[in-house]
C-alpha cells in the first residue's frame, strides 16, 4: 500500500513557541503519524517577530524534528511560495489545515485544494466557540458569510476536539457539515513530586498568550472580590498591547491582599515544572477547542479553575476542579476564597487526585487512535471507499 502523504499548514509551528496550543497539537501528532508521510508549512517566523528564525533557511524545505518543514516568508512571497507547493499535486493525498480565519494558511490551501480534488481536513481550532465569534465578530461574519457563499464547506472534513465543537462547527456552518470529532494529543509530561502548602500565601497561575480570548482581565475583575490572601502569577507573550494596558489598569485597582506579578515568557518545556510550584490554575478563557495548557496544569497535579467554555467539563464531580459559568463573577470568586481557605491537608490530597486522574487520562492512546483514524477516513473518502470512524 502505498504511503498517504499530508500537507499540514499552520501559521506557527516549531522552533516557535508564542503561538500556543496548535504548536503543541501538531507536534504530538505528527510524533504519532506514523503510516502517514507528512510535510508541514509554516511561517518562518515566531507569532509577533520581525524577524525570522535564526535556526531555518526561509522559503526552503527544512528537516527539524523527523519532520520536512517548509518556512513561508512574509508578503506576496510566501503567498507564491504556497501556491507552488499546492499545485505539486503528486506532493500529497490530503490537505490539513489548522485555521478557519487565516487567509495564507487556511482559505488559500483549502481552495487550491478542493481545485485539484485533493482532500482538505480542516481543524478551526475553537475559533468557533462563542467567545472567539464576539472578538471581531463583524469580519468573522462576513468571512463565514463568504465561505458558505462559495460552496467551501462541501466535501471538507471537519475535526472537532469535543463533542461542544462539533455543535460550535454546525452552529457556525450548519447542520451539514462534516465532522470527525478528534480530540488533540495531549501532555505526557507529568509533575515529579508534590509538595504540601505548609500554610504559606496560595499561589494561582494564569499560562496563555494575553489577548482578550484568554480573559485575563475578567480574572483580575474577579480577584477583586477576593478576600483572602493570595498571589497570582502570569506568563504568556504579549499579543495584544492595549489589552495588557487594560490589564494592568485593573491590577492597580486590586486590594492590597493580592498580589499580581507577570513572569514573562515560559518556553514549552518548562510549563509543567513552572506549573507544579503552584496551588491552583485559574484561567477563564472564552473559549478554548482542547487548551494544552490547562491539560497541562492537570498534568502538574493543579486543581483548575477555569469557564465552561471548554472541553474540560464537570470537573467539580471529577474532584479536579471547577467550570464555571461567566456571567457569574462572585461564583469564581467564591471558588477561589474557598481553595485558599482549604486546610493543606485537604489540598495536598486535592492535588494527588488530580495528577492521578492525568495520569490515568494522558497515558491512554484514544486521542492518538481517533486522529489516525480521521486521517484515513478523509484518505479513503478521497478514493471512495466507505467507511466509518
Amino acid at each position: 500500500m502505498t504511503q498517504p502523504k499530508v500537507l499540514i499548514f499552520s501559521e506557527y509551528y516549531l522552533p516557535g513557541y508564542k503561538g500556543g496550543g496548535p504548536i503543541k497539537t501538531i507536534k504530538n501528532l505528527v510524533e504519532n503519524l506514523d503510516e502517514f508521510f507528512v510535510r508541514i508549512i509554516t511561517n518562518d517566523r515566531d507569532l509577533g517577530s520581525e524577524q525570522p528564525f535564526k535556526s531555518i533557511i526561509p522559503g526552503k524545505w527544512n528537516n527539524l524534528s523527523n519532520s520536512q518543514i517548509f518556512y513561508a516568508q512574509p508578503g506576496l512571497k510566501g503567498f507564491i511560495q504556497i501556491i507552488k507547493i499546492v499545485l505539486d499535486r503528486n506532493k500529497y493525498n490530503i490537505i490539513y489545515v489548522n485555521s478557519f480565519f487565516s487567509i495564507k494558511f487556511s482559505l488559500l490551501p483549502t481552495v487550491l485544494g478542493k481545485l485539484l480534488n485533493r482532500q482538505v481536513i480542516l481543524g478551526p481550532r475553537g475559533e468557533f466557540s462563542e467567545g472567539a465569534l464576539k472578538l471581531k465578530n463583524t469580519k468573522k461574519n462576513i468571512f463565514i458569510k463568504a465561505y458558505k457563499l462559495l460552496g467551501l464547506p462541501r466535501g471538507i472534513v471537519f475535526q472537532a476536539s469535543s463533542t461542544y465543537e462539533a455543535q460550535d462547527i454546525r452552529n457556525a456552518l450548519g447542520l451539514k457539515a462534516a465532522i470527525v470529532i478528534a480530540e488533540d494529543v495531549g501532555s505526557q509530561d507529568f509533575a515529579k513530586n508534590i509538595s504540601i502548602r505548609n500554610d504559606q500565601i496560595t499561589k494561582a497561575v494564569f499560562i496563555s498568550r494575553i489577548s482578550p480570548k484568554k480573559n485575563l482581565s475578567f480574572a483580575l475583575e474577579s480577584l477583586k472580590r477576593v478576600k483572602s490572601e493570595l498571589i497570582y502569577d502570569i506568563y504568556g507573550p504579549i499579543e495584544d498591547l492595549s489589552y495588557w494596558q487594560e490589564c494592568q489598569m485593573i491590577i492597580r485597582e486590586l486590594p492590597s491582599n493580592i498580589t499580581v506579578q507577570y513572569m514573562g515568557e515560559l518556553t514549552p518545556n518548562k510549563v509543567v515544572k513552572a506549573l507544579s510550584s503552584y496551588d491552583f490554575f485559574f484561567m477563564p478563557t472564552k473559549g478554548e477547542n482542547y487548551g494544552h495548557v490547562i491539560a497541562e496544569a492537570l498534568c502538574a497535579g493543579l486543581p483548575l479553575v477555569i469557564a465552561d467554555t471548554t472541553p474540560w467539563r464537570n470537573l467539580e464531580s471529577l474532584g479536579i476542579g471547577w467550570d464555571l459559568p461567566l456571567d457569574n463573577i462572585d461564583a469564581f470568586s467564591e471558588v477561589i476564597d474557598n481553595l485558599i481557605e482549604m486546610s493543606d491537608d485537604h489540598h495536598y490530597k486535592l492535588r494527588q487526585t488530580v495528577l492521578a486522574w492525568a495520569k490515568q487520562k494522558f497515558a491512554q492512546r484514544d486521542a492518538i487512535e481517533a486522529n489516525i483514524a480521521m486521517f484515513r477516513y478523509a484518505y479513503n473518502k478521497k478514493k471512495g471507499i466507505n467507511n466509518v470512524i
